[in-house]
């Protein structure tokens, strides 16, 4: 079984998030018909608006139940009330899309999510959500939902082959970027080695003979 979370956990790079998307539903997708919490995992596609460069793109991912198992704070005025969890109850959908198909293009791994708050039935195609950019999102900032869902999807995949592929794909593209991104880190930082060290010789650098 794959450490999905202990990966995904060290996902954040820093540098600037890039800005929601919307999406929009492919087909129509079946919602589970009743409220008690199961561990499935469907997988859907989405499009962007028909007037953008990537409309012929589909973003892959999967959508998930999520059970909201922390305390919800309600203000009405000066009163506030405060909801106790409901771990065994669905609450909505949270979807997680790992990938963009482009036609002609090598797929692009991709790490966003949206949730949305829905009675059990279907989510209709041309339905929209809002996808977030989980990659530039430091962990603590990420939807409660999160380490819920991916612990389900990690679950499913121990028998479902085509959600097994979408962990392996995620995870190999986390450790691929953070990877990269600690190369560059040490080349910067002998670079600043190097910068120090010129600088502590206190005497001007020679150009030329």
């Amino acid at each position: 079984m794959l450490d999905v979370l202990s990966v995904l956990n060290g996902l954040f790079l820093g540098g600037t998030m890039l800005a929601n998307i919307t999406l929009y539903s492919d087909a129509d997708y079946e919602v589970q018909k009743t409220y008690e919490i199961r561990d499935i995992a469907t997988p859907i596609s989405a499009h962007r608006e028909w007037w953008r460069d990537e409309s012929k793109c589909k973003f892959i991912g999967l959508m998930v139940p999520y059970a909201r198992d922390w305390p919800e704070i309600i203000r009405n005025g000066e009163i506030e009330t405060v909801l106790p969890p409901e771990p065994d109850k669905v609450a909505g959908q949270a979807f997680i899309i790992n990938r963009k198909v482009c036609p002609g293009k090598p797929d692009e791994a991709i790490f966003r999510g949206a949730d949305k708050w829905r009675n059990p039935g279907i989510f209709l195609e041309k339905h929209q959500i809002t996808a977030e950019d989980l990659k530039g999102m430091k962990p603590q900032d990420r939807p409660k939902w999160f380490e819920q869902v991916m612990a389900r999807i990690e679950r499913v995949s121990s028998n479902d082959a085509q959600i097994r592929e979408f962990l392996q794909f995620t995870v190999m593209q986390v450790k691929s970027s953070n990877e990269h991104t600690s190369e560059s880190e040490g080349a910067r930082d002998t670079s600043n080695e190097n910068s120090v060290s010129i600088e502590s010789t206190n005497e001007p650098l020679k150009i030329g003979p």
